[in-house]
């Protein structure tokens, strides 16, 4: 059933002429270029498709090169302004490359009957296709300046999305840049911290608070689901977000709302089928695909015992996927091993935030034990590095 919301969100989408795959394709020029790629690495004899990149204007052959990554759940308007926006020197070249599926790149995953290929999506957006793109747009725009080695730049599941570009192609990048990288494997050996980062903030402030959260949770005082995704968004640029989520669970505990609506006024705070439907017009499927990803022993494995809104929320997000594994026998989505770090050649640089309660900085310190040429810097700061 929710399968079939998303789809008539999107349906709603394309009535309206916001489907991004309705923009014209830039033409092609120096700057802007169009590999065929095929649509599934593992089947190349299953058709190509045109995958999309981007030069900064002041591209140059004779200039370091770097790749600035996003993952299916990222998206980043042009390669220029993402030089501007995270001052990159002029003396650096910028490529910026489509996630495939989206705009510039599309594919069709439509049904006869006008539903979601859900199938057909989880096989050619997974990550290790997007890993083999990357490989494609380097190979072909270095075809006449072979041996060039490329710079990598990622935040979140982008920067993850880099360690797993290393962990098949060790040695075709000398330096990269990954922010805030989730690693499931490393946080499934942890523990998983990111899942105890509500209630271990919300003690910090009030040992009785995450009782009082259970209680809330089962009366039902507001929905579930919504207030979790609250106190899940309220961390992600806001290091004293546990004060606020503190206030709006004793209020609520009183039966008083009012922060907690007056904390709900943008969209991107309420997690409904609709929003999701939003999201995958505007990204493509792909983006629901991403948070299981990075987080898939964990969201596949037992619920735990205390209120998680990164379990409740993320497994919401990821569930035509999930059902495919759960119900129908799919394969989880492969995570490179932390064993095959150890032969990447390049230099890896890891920007954590003490406060991020998605990829916690504990990442940072254990991928120090697997990649060779490593170093990590731990910010007082959150996901989003919104105080740097």
């Amino acid at each position: 059933m929710r399968r079939q919301i998303i789809a008539l969100s999107l349906s709603i989408l394309a009535a309206q002429g916001l489907e991004a795959q309705e923009n014209p394709l830039i033409p092609a020029d120096f700057h802007h270029r169009y590999v065929e790629v095929p649509l599934d690495h593992g089947d190349p004899e299953a058709g190509v498709f045109s995958l999309y990149y981007e030069l900064s204007s002041n591209f140059d052959f004779d200039q370091p090169t770097v790749f600035y990554i996003v993952d299916s759940q990222q998206y980043a308007r042009g390669a220029d302004p993402l030089k501007e926006r995270y001052q990159f020197s002029d003396a650096l070249n910028l490529v910026l490359i489509e996630y495939r599926g989206r705009t510039q790149s599309p594919i069709d995953f439509t049904k006869e009957d006008g539903s979601m290929d859900w199938e057909k999506a989880y096989r050619l957006l997974a990550s290790r296709q997007a890993v083999e793109d990357i490989d494609a747009v380097r190979q072909d725009l270095f075809r006449d300046h072979p041996g060039t080695r490329i710079h990598l730049y990622g935040r979140s599941g982008g920067a993850y999305l880099i360690h797993e570009y290393l962990a098949v192609h060790p040695d075709q990048a000398a330096r990269a840049f990954t922010r805030a990288a989730p690693n499931p494997l490393v946080m499934h050996q942890l523990g998983n911290p990111e899942s105890k980062a509500l209630v271990e903030g919300l003690a910090a402030v009030d040992p009785t608070l995450p009782q009082t959260l259970e209680t809330i949770l089962a009366d039902e005082t507001v929905p579930p689901r919504q207030l979790l995704w609250l106190l899940l968004q309220l961390p992600y640029s806001d290091s004293s977000a546990p004060d606020l989520q503190a206030q709006i669970i004793n209020e609520l505990s009183e039966g008083n709302t009012a922060t907690y609506t007056e904390s709900r006024t943008e969209p991107r705070y309420h997690l409904t089928d609709e929003l999701l439907g939003q999201l995958v017009g505007q990204m493509g499927p792909g983006s629901l695909l991403r948070p299981l990803e990075c987080d898939g022993p964990y969201l596949l494995g037992p619920e735990p015992e205390y209120p998680d809104p990164v379990y409740s929320s993320f497994r919401f997000v990821s569930e035509p996927y999930i059902s495919l594994i759960e119900e129908r026998g799919f394969p989880e989505p492969h995570y490179p091993s932390l064993e095959s770090f150890r032969a990447v050649r390049t230099e890896v640089f890891y920007l954590a935030g003490r406060n991020d309660h998605i990829s916690p900085w504990q990442i940072a310190v254990e991928l120090g034990k697997w990649f060779p040429n490593y170093a990590h810097f731990i910010a007082d700061d959150t996901h989003v590095m919104s105080c740097l």
